[in-house]
């Protein structure tokens, strides 16, 4: 697992660029942490991220009546009725965080990315100890080597990376990689609350890492991809 003195470090960094921190040894301990961060009449920005998709805070903030938590369907995409309708909060992950405190994001249409950084009152990160990276060069190269191709290739895509599994700084159509973004210190127009967990959340590795938990993270990710696209899916005919 990652060391618990990059733990530390990353801790410490985040507060020194101004953002509020709280560490959480297990993902079931972050889930009050969040729900406490969120008031019951905010309406939320998902942004599709897999970190709060594995530990079911959509259904749960639904149940006690956070309202803007449904996804529009393939195909009902709009940019204009998404400006018109920000939401209050953004639940999310990052795809990494650096020792020194920076967050590293690379994005397709970049409603997530920027989401972070204007346009909601308040964003709660929640970070899997997965996402801790040295510096942001290793960030970017392990987007481009792990995260972008592995979630092209699950999701079908027709990029280059679905292929041959490194990006190629494509120009498809499909190409999930337009926006890449740098969070330096927490901006001055939004409230920002990371909870860090001591466990592995969302897709990210290192590929030396052991194939063992490797396996965990794509597994976990490929099972709540399954669930999202099923969620589309029309009713079994009787």
């Amino acid at each position: 697992m990652t060391a618990k003195n990059d733990i530390e470090t990353v801790i410490k960094a985040l507060r020194n660029n101004n953002f509020k921190v709280e560490y959480v040894e297990t993902a079931k301990y972050a889930i009050p942490v969040i729900l406490d961060r969120i008031p019951v009449d905010a309406s939320i920005e998902m942004a599709g991220s897999m970190s709060v998709a594995q530990l079911g805070l959509r259904d749960m903030l639904r149940n006690r009546g956070n309202k803007g938590l449904d996804f529009p369907k393939p195909g009902e995409f709009s940019f204009e009725e998404m400006r018109k309708n920000r939401k209050d909060v953004l639940l999310v992950s990052t795809n990494a965080v650096t020792l020194d405190g920076k967050l590293i994001n690379i994005d397709g249409m970049g409603n997530r990315v920027a989401c972070m950084f204007f346009g909601v009152k308040k964003v709660v990160l929640l970070v899997g100890a997965n996402k801790i990276v040295r510096n942001v060069e290793e960030a970017l190269e392990r987007a481009q080597k792990v995260i972008a191709p592995y979630h092209a290739k699950y999701l079908g895509l027709n990029t280059p990376c679905a292929s041959t599994g490194e990006c190629c700084d494509c120009d498809s159509p499909q190409r999930i990689c337009n926006i890449t973004t740098i969070l330096s210190k927490k901006p001055p127009s939004v409230d920002f609350d990371i909870i860090l967990v001591g466990e592995d959340l969302g897709l990210g590795w290192d590929p030396d890492w052991p194939e063992e938990r490797i396996e965990k993270i794509a597994a976990t990710y490929r099972d709540e991809i399954d669930k999202f696209r099923a969620s589309f899916s029309p009713p079994p005919e009787n």
